[in-house]
């Protein structure tokens, strides 16, 4: 049952919610599909930053600056951690680190580079993500915070600067993605459909001043139980985990 086709696939396009819209409010005119289409991206972005979990995992390389550069989808990151001897790093933020400029004298300022000895003692992990068409898991990251190895976000140029005993090489960030690909080919969770069409709905209306204060409301409440239907779908745990729950709390004593 489970290999038959054609099957209602798993992800769908942005263009399959656009035309669902379309469908529902009975348009079939295309005239408004861009419009509708820009408040897809627009709230898919919201659902991705306030709602879901959708975390990505990439391996950027240092330059000689001791400079990598954010991918384009990037928002805000969870980790960033170097690779050493089979397990990942986790980096300090620190504020105090010089972004590379320059004086006005045309002078760089670049990063002080140090060799320490990286040490630390237990363990966080890192997200499952794929890397070169392999599936990576459980892999683990040393906290820091107890050496001298920092990092700093610049945002104005939309990079990291490291500092300190950061060696030269790949950098590993985990951060939370806007889910909108450049390229056009964003595929959007099933479960996230209903959340993201009744989002649209409500915008479309939002700011038009011919629609009445209660139709407005009625949209809006509508999209949020949308929402909690959503948060509520992610949250669920199966039987399995509740009885493992259970089970890792009870104890083997004698029962009064």
């Amino acid at each position: 049952m489970s290999l038959e086709t054609p099957k209602t696939p798993g992800v769908v396009t942005m263009r399959y919610v656009v035309m669902s819209i379309l469908n529902r409010i009975k348009d079939y005119t295309m005239r408004d599909y861009y419009f509708y289409m820009q408040l897809a991206i627009e709230g898919y972005t919201e659902l991705n930053l306030w709602h879901m979990d959708n975390l990505e995992v990439v391996y950027l390389t240092m330059n000689a600056a001791k400079v990598v550069s954010l991918p384009a989808d990037y928002i805000d990151y969870t980790k960033i951690g170097i690779p050493i001897n089979g397990k990942l790093r986790v980096l300090t933020r620190h504020d105090k680190i010089l972004l590379p400029r320059t004086f006005e004298d045309g002078t760089p300022v670049g990063n002080a580079d140090a060799n320490q000895t990286l040490d630390a003692a237990s363990l966080v992990f890192f997200s499952d993500h794929f890397r070169g068409g392999q599936f990576v898991g459980g892999l683990f990251g040393m906290p820091g915070g107890i050496d001298d190895a920092y990092y700093r976000i610049d945002r104005e140029r939309r990079t990291i600067a490291f500092s300190g005993s950061v060696p030269k090489s790949q950098i590993v960030l985990e951060y939370i993605s806007s889910g909108v690909k450049t390229s056009g080919s964003t595929m959007i969770p099933r479960e996230c459909v209903p959340a993201l069409r009744t989002y649209v709905l409500w915008q479309a209306v939002e700011n038009d001043k011919r629609t009445a204060f209660n139709e407005k409301e009625r949209k809006k409440r509508i999209h949020e139980e949308s929402l909690c239907e959503l948060r509520d779908f992610q949250d669920i745990f199966t039987a399995d985990e509740y009885k493992r729950m259970c089970w890792g709390s009870s104890r083997q004593t004698i029962k009064r």
